[in-house]
């Protein structure tokens, strides 16, 4: 599989169109400010999946991956937030079976998001977009 495949199967490339199109001139790049935002804050939401699965706490799995699939499809992840979604359900019904192996899938999925991103905001200035 090519970059830019595994580009497209990560990020949603229409998203981060639509968030160019809220660019205005002369202001910092939009997708480095949000893609940045995502980086610096997204894998304590990551862990505290993580350490929620690991601890069967059905509230903080809740919490956690709430916000997760909230930030991941504002930048386009559409697969790791439907990921996040799935575990937000699991702990909002207390029902944590298979957690463990989809928050695994998620933490693999979050990995390559993060990898595309920080590609892309390297090369944002080469007129990607």
């Amino acid at each position: 599989m090519k970059e830019g495949e595994v580009f497209c199967d990560v990020i949603d490339r229409s998203v981060l169109a639509s968030l160019r199109e809220l660019q205005d001139e002369g202001d910092p790049d939009i997708i480095a400010e949000v893609g940045g935002l995502f980086i610096k804050h997204s894998p304590e939401k990551v862990n505290a999946i993580m350490q929620s699965v690991e601890s069967e706490d059905a509230k903080g799995l809740l919490i956690a991956a709430h916000s997760l699939k909230s930030s991941s499809a504002y930048v386009g992840a559409m697969r790791l937030s439907a990921l996040a979604k799935e575990l937000e359900l699991m702990g909002r019904s207390n029902s944590l079976e298979g957690a463990r192996e989809l928050a695994q899938r998620l933490k693999t999925e979050f990995t390559q998001v993060m990898t595309v991103l920080e590609v892309e905001i390297n090369e944002q200035g080469k007129g990607r977009l």
